[in-house]
């Protein structure tokens, strides 16, 4: 209940109450979660695109003391940002071709699913690649993606198999020495084969800081090299830097992306 206080002493025929109110962006949100957890996934990047929404979002609900189905039976559209009728804009989500998940127990298997593909399609080296068994073969990326996913389904207390994610961190940290090995001989190399820090450097060694590993060396080529990196790369080596507690450059890296922030304070975004 509110309480408004309005005033007698003013001209009836030139003041206008005008009472505006919407739901916050966590309205948008429990909007969305039921579309986030079905789409028909193959390969591994996509196995994760799938599996690591639905782990997000069952610890979103669990957080929130939320029913999947009671949000199928709401009758409003919570989006603060759309304007227009709310029920006619909850009838608007239709129009995406993914049919909305609004069963517990399916996204319970969702996950349990996705966990089960990803642990099998770990390489025999202990990398990811796009598939796994015959002419396997693990690339950083993929590697980096499964890991930094499973890293977070931990975070949001899902058992995993054990040694699974050790494996993966080990083959990250020998691909981090290799890289380290090629920016070194740079220096005496007419035309170094790479002459530079990029993005999937700043990929992995944020992954393998969340992971405890920390490459000094790394550290300080992607430090020099950072005005290369996109803020993507920068946004990704700032977070690894405030693990570390490397403050003066996380104030430095700050400043770089800041120039590219826009704010909107009425939709609470960023």
């Amino acid at each position: 209940k509110i309480t408004l206080d309005v005033p007698t002493e003013r001209r009836i025929d030139q003041s206008v109450l005008e009472i505006r109110y919407s739901p916050t962006l966590a309205g948008a949100m429990v909007d969305a979660l039921p579309y986030l957890l079905e789409y028909p996934y193959g390969c591994t990047e996509q196995v994760l695109s799938r599996f690591l929404p639905a782990v997000i979002t069952q610890k979103i609900l669990l957080d929130m003391g939320l029913d999947l189905k009671a949000i199928k039976s709401k009758r409003s559209n919570l989006n603060a940002q759309e304007i227009g009728d709310d029920a006619a804009r909850a009838a608007q989500w239709k129009r995406f071709k993914a049919e909305p998940v609004f069963d517990m127990e399916a996204m319970t298997d969702i996950v349990k699913d996705g966990l089960k593909q990803l642990t099998a399609m770990q390489c025999s080296d202990g990398g990811w690649g796009w598939f796994s068994g015959y002419g396997e073969h693990s690339y950083p990326h993929t590697t980096a993606y499964v890991v930094h996913g499973l890293q977070m389904a931990v975070a949001n207390d899902l058992a995993i198999v054990p040694g699974i994610l050790d494996r993966g961190v080990a083959w990250l940290k020998d691909y981090q020495d290799s890289q380290v090995r090629m920016l070194k001989n740079a220096a005496s190399q007419s035309k170094p084969w790479k002459p530079y820090a990029d993005d999937l450097d700043a990929f992995v060694f944020m992954v393998l800081v969340d992971a405890g590993v920390r490459n000094t060396a790394m550290l300080e080529f992607l430090d020099r090299d950072r005005n290369r990196l996109a803020v993507y790369g920068k946004s990704m080596f700032g977070l690894a830097l405030h693990k570390l507690g490397d403050k003066e450059k996380v104030a430095m890296l700050v400043r770089n992306i800041e120039q590219f922030l826009v704010q909107d304070e009425e939709n609470q975004t960023a």
